[in-house]
Order: structure tokens, then C-alpha cells, then sequence
């Protein structure tokens, strides 16, 4: 079936329809025939690993969905071990709220028919086996956040980007940071290589593991990725939002992490919430609102932490979050600044 057919009887809006009908449906696509143990090495938790397998789709018995998931699953294929282009990379679209369990089962499908393949070109680049499993658990993780922010089993009602990533090559997980492999382009051809660091919330900011995730990261994919010199490491993230200074302490973690980057200047996004939606789905854990923020949705926002305070405090003042962007040379991720000293190097530039 043409996958725009299906995304149309699905449900889908015109965005995600437009995104999938770039993609190519094979007629080949073959899901696991043993899924249950790619499952536990990505750290799937038993109930969402049942949940799945209930709803593994079926050429005869969902085709629409079987369209879906094998243009997902193509996508991976045509990127695997690539780089994400200078032009950048579109994550994987939220599927409508009325979708069956294999609807919202379905990318989770997609990204596990890619993982032997991922795994063997792993192998052969010689990425170590405790970092391909650390990559392969961001299934299990989006399982858990899922869940945890919609009340449902799947991981369809939110838009999927680091994952599909992981799966095809382009990201890792190395330590406390993940990291992920992208073209630096100027005019028409690739004028270098960074590594774009995320911070996944898995637990505390702590300087020390910070800076031992960046060292082995830098080590590694010189190692792995001789043919991508890596010219510096990129963070585009509201935990460099110059502006919780004034709501975190000095020697805090996030305001130690800041201080390791030169700031770019601001670009606002054409909608204002944006950032501060990003900053409460991924920063405070909870589902933001899809327009404006109100009172009501400020309200039911915990006030037990100095972060969730400050996010609070800050928009009921009218002002809104920022995600800024950071570089750091590759010359400097190598080095161990120390962890208590702010003055071990000068503060990012924040203008």
C-alpha cells in the first residue's frame, strides 16, 4: 500500500503525511523473528515488552500500519551509519491520539528491525559493546517517558528524535552524555564534523561524570570515526540559558556545565513557548501545553525544586526560557577542568 494512502486513512495531518510520503515503502521489510532479546538489550521493562508483542503488525491484518512502519524502517536503512547533514534531520511525527496499541507501537517496530544491522556495523567500527547497549536502551527509555507523560504504552504520541537517531548510527550514548555524529556545512560542501552533546535525564549534572563523558566520547569516535575529525562539540539546550543565573546557586551543577561553553548569540524561535515547552517536557518531566501557557497550566507544575520554582517564577513574570547553543573546541574536551573551581576556565560568552 502507498504510504500516503495509509497515513491518510490513519488519521495523520498534513505535516506527517508530507514527511512519510518522502519515504520509500520495500516490499522486503522483515520485523525480528526473536524480538523478545532485542528487547531485553535495549532495555525494554517487561509490561512494555508485552504490550509490543501484542501489537506487532501484520502485512495481511494492518496494512496501513505495515506501510508505516516498513517507510520508517527504509528511512533507517538509506541513513544507516551516516552522519545527520549540514541541512539537519527531521524527527519521526507524533501518530493521531486514536491509534491502535500497533499505531502506537509502531516506530518501535521500525527501530528494532534496524538493530542487527546496527549492531554489526558497531562491531565493525569497534565501538565497545557497553556503549552499543547504552545506545540500544533509549528504546526501553522512551518506553518509560512515554508512558509516564501520556498515561499509554507506546512511544507514538511523542515526537521521536534521539531514538531513530541511535538506531541508525548517528548518536551514542557514552557515559552521562549522548552524542551525535553531524556535518558542519559551509556553501555547498561539508567543511567539517562536530559532535552535537545532549543530556539525557538519567540523574544528577555532576561535573565529574560530565567531563569524563565528553574525554571518552572525544577518544572514541576518533577511534571509531577517523574518517569524521571531530572539530568541536555543540550543546543546543535550555540548561544553557544564561538567565537561571539569576534563580540557581554559583556552584550548582547546571551553572558549573554553562561555564564550559562559549554561548552563542540568541536566535528566538518564531513561536516564543517553544523553549518553554521544551524545558518542561525534557527539564521537569511533564507534558507541556500545546498553545500559550495559562495559569492553570503554572499551577500544576511542583514547587518542591529550585528549578521547578524558577520555571515557574520566570514566565509568570512574562519573560520566556531560551534554548542557547554552546561550542566547545575538541582540544578542550580532552581536558579535566576542575570540578569546584569556577575560575578554572573564564565563563561562557553569553551575548
Amino acid at each position: 500500500m502507498d504510504v500516503d494512502e495509509a497515513a491518510e486513512r490513519l488519521g495523520f495531518p498534513a505535516g506527517a503525511r508530507a514527511w512519510l510520503n518522502g519515504l520509500p515503502v520495500p516490499a522486503d521489510v522483515q520485523l525480528p523473528a526473536n524480538p523478545q532479546a532485542l528487547l531485553d538489550f535495549c532495555g525494554v521493562a517487561d509490561n512494555d515488552q508485552r504490550e509490543m508483542l501484542a501489537a506487532r503488525p501484520d502485512p495481511e491484518a494492518h496494512p496501513e500500519w505495515w506501510a508505516v512502519v516498513s517507510a520508517m524502517a527504509a528511512s533507517l536503512e538509506q541513513n544507516l551509519d551516516k552522519p545527520i547533514p549540514s541541512t539537519g534531520f527531521q524527527g519521526w511525527p507524533v501518530v493521531p491520539a486514536a491509534s491502535s496499541p500497533v499505531g502506537l507501537f509502531a516506530a518501535a517496530w521500525a527501530l528494532l528491525s534496524a538493530l542487527p544491522r546496527l549492531l554489526d556495523r558497531h562491531e565493525r567500527r569497534g565501538v565497545p559493546d557497553a556503549v552499543s547497549r547504552a545506545t540500544a536502551s533509549a528504546l526501553g527509555g522512551v518506553m518509560g517517558t512515554h508512558r509516564h507523560l501520556t498515561g499509554r504504552p507506546g512511544v507514538g504520541l511523542m515526537p521521536l528524535w534521539g531514538p531513530p537517531l541511535r538506531f541508525r548510527g548517528a548518536d551514542f550514548e557514552i557515559g552521562r552524555h549522548s552524542f551525535t555524529r553531524a556535518e558542519l556545512g559551509l556553501g555547498d560542501g561539508v567543511a567539517g564534523h562536530v559532535l552535537m552533546i545532549h543530556v539525557p535525564p538519567i540523574g544528577p549534572l555532576d561535573p565529574s561524570s560530565s567531563e569524563r563523558s565528553v574525554a571518552e566520547a572525544a577518544r572514541l569516535f576518533d577511534q571509531c570515526y577517523p574518517d569524521e575529525p571531530v572539530t568541536a562539540f555543540v550543546c543546543n539546550s535550555w540548561l544553557l540559558d544564561p538567565q537561571l543565573a539569576e534563580y540557581l546557586p554559583e556552584d550548582c551543577n547546571i551553572r558549573r556545565f554553562q561555564r564550559r561553553f562559549d554561548v552563542l548569540p540568541l536566535l528566538p524561535p518564531q513561536d516564543p513557548y517553544d523553549d518553554d515547552r521544551d524545558m518542561m517536557r525534557i527539564g521537569l518531566h511533564l507534558s507541556p501545553p500545546t498553545g500559550p501557557f495559562t495559569a492553570e497550566d503554572l499551577e500544576r507544575v511542583p514547587q518542591k525544586t529550585t528549578l521547578q520554582r524558577a520555571f515557574v517564577a520566570h514566565l509568570r513574570t512574562g519573560r520566556h526560557w531560551q534554548k542557547r547553543t554552546g561550542i566547545l573546541r575538541s582540544d578542550e574536551a580532552l581536558t579535566s577542568w576542575p570540578a569546584t573551581d569556577a575560575r578554572a576556565r573564564p565563563a561562557g560568552r553569553t551575548a
